[in-house]
C-alpha cells in the first residue's frame, strides 16, 4: 500500500445481523514469510494498550501501519498491521477468536494468561460468570435489532431496484473507472483487502474519516440513502482496479459485511469513491459529487417515497437501539475488566511488552 504519514485506521470486525462478522481471516497470509502475534488473555490484560505501543514504534520507525479498532470500544484496538513488514499483532480473543494456521512458523500466540493470579479469578468466578453471560446477552439483543434493520435495509433496495436505470448505472460506473483508473499492461492482478470503514458502536455509528483523507486525494462521493446505486459502482470500480493490477481497500456495510460493498480506496491512485447516506456525512463538499436520483424514474420515485421514509425511520430506531443496547455491554465489559485487572500482575505483562518490542524492528 501507499505510503502516507497520516493516520489509518479501520474496522476488522463489526456488530451485525449475525452477531458479530470478523474479516480477520483477510488480514495475511500465512504461508507468506511474515511475522504475526496472536494475543490471547482476558479483559483488561493489557492486549490494546500493548498494540499501542507497538504501532507507536513502527511508526516512529518510519512505517506506515494500519489500526484496526475494536466496534465494541472504538478507543480499543484490534489489531496492528505493518505491510511493508509484513508483521500484524492481533487480539485473538473472543468474539473475534483467531487462531493460527502455521504456529511456531510465520505466527505466534502470545499467552497474558500467564500474568494471572488465578487464585482471585477463582474466587469470583460466580461474579465473573454472571457478567459474561449477561454481557453476551446484549449482544445476542444487538444481534437481534440489526437483522431486523438489515431485513428494512434490503426491502429499501429491492423497491429502488424497481425504479433504478441498471443500464444508466452501468454506462456511469464504465465511464467512472475509465477517468479514475489507468490501464497496466501485463500487470498482474491486485488484491482486494477487505474493511469496514464503518461501525455500530457503544458511542453510536463511528466512521473513520481520516482514513479516506489520508489514503485518498480524489475523492467521488454518491449520494445514496437507499443503497441501491453505490454498492453496484463500487463493486465495478473495485473489479476494474483490481484487474489493471491495483490493490483496494473494500470496504463493507456493517449490516451487510460479506456482500455489499459501502466505500472503496486505491491508494496508489489515490482515489476514493465514498457513499454518503444518514450514516456518514461527506468528507469533502469540493469533490465530485452524484446523487443517486440520477439514475432513479423519478414518477416510481415519488410513488413509493412515503414508504421509503417509513422504512428509512424504522431502520433508524432499531440502529438506536442496538447502540444502547451495545452501551450496556460495554458497561458490562469494564466491570468484567475490573475483575482481570485486579489479578493481573502487570510487571509481567510489561516484559512481555518489552520482549514483543525488541523483536519487532
Amino acid at each position: 500500500m501507499t505510503k502516507t504519514i497520516l493516520p489509518v485506521s479501520f474496522f476488522f470486525g463489526a456488530n451485525n445481523n449475525t452477531k458479530y462478522c470478523s474479516l480477520f481471516d483477510d488480514l495475511y497470509s500465512p504461508y507468506e514469510k511474515g511475522k504475526h502475534l496472536i494475543l490471547k488473555g482476558g479483559p483488561g490484560t493489557g492486549k490494546s494498550t500493548l498494540m499501542k505501543k507497538v504501532a507507536e514504534k513502527l511508526e516512529n520507525n518510519g512505517y506506515c501501519i494500519e489500526r484496526g479498532y475494536c466496534s465494541a470500544d472504538p478507543n480499543s484496538l484490534d489489531i496492528v498491521l505493518a505491510p511493508e513488514l509484513n508483521f500484524s499483532i492481533i487480539d485473538g480473543t473472543s468474539p473475534h477468536t483467531f487462531d493460527p494456521t502455521l504456529p511456531g512458523v510465520s505466527e505466534h500466540i502470545i499467552d497474558l494468561g500467564t500474568s494471572w493470579d488465578r487464585k482471585y479469578l477463582n474466587e469470583h468466578i460466580k461474579e465473573i460468570g454472571e457478567l459474561t453471560k449477561a454481557n453476551k446477552d446484549q449482544h445476542k439483543k444487538v444481534a437481534d435489532f440489526m437483522k431486523v434493520a438489515s431485513q428494512i435495509e434490503m426491502q429499501s433496495v429491492l423497491i429502488c431496484n424497481n425504479f433504478t436505470d441498471e443500464e444508466k448505472v452501468e454506462r456511469y460506473a464504465k465511464r467512472l473507472a475509465n477517468r479514475l483508473i489507468p490501464t497496466k499492461k501485463g500487470e498482474e492482478k491486485g488484491k482486494v483487502h477487505k474493511r469496514f470503514l464503518s461501525a455500530v458502536s457503544p458511542d453510536g455509528i463511528v466512521v473513520q474519516y481520516d482514513s479516506v483523507v489520508a489514503l485518498a486525494e480524489n475523492i467521488v462521493t454518491i449520494e445514496d440513502e437507499y443503497g441501491a446505486v453505490s454498492p453496484y459502482i463500487a463493486e465495478y470500480l473495485c473489479k476494474y482496479a483490481v484487474e489493471n493490477g491495483y490493490d483496494v481497500y473494500a470496504c463493507y456495510c456493517p449490516l451487510f459485511p460479506r456482500f455489499k460493498t459501502e466505500h472503496i480506496i486505491i491508494p496508489e491512485l489515490k482515489v476514493a469513491l465514498f457513499t454518503e447516506n444518514s450514516y456518514h456525512y461527506s468528507i469533502d463538499e469540493t469533490s465530485t459529487r452524484v446523487h443517486a436520483s440520477r439514475f432513479y424514474d423519478k414518477t416510481a420515485f415519488a410513488k413509493n417515497k412515503e414508504k421509503l421514509a417509513f422504512y428509512k425511520k424504522a431502520k433508524k430506531e432499531l440502529i438506536d437501539e442496538a447502540v444502547r443496547k451495545l452501551s450496556i455491554a460495554k458497561d458490562i465489559h469494564d466491570r468484567l475488566e475490573d475483575y482481570y485487572i485486579k489479578a493481573t500482575d502487570f510487571n509481567v505483562i510489561n516484559d512481555i511488552g518489552e520482549k514483543i518490542l525488541k523483536s519487532i524492528t
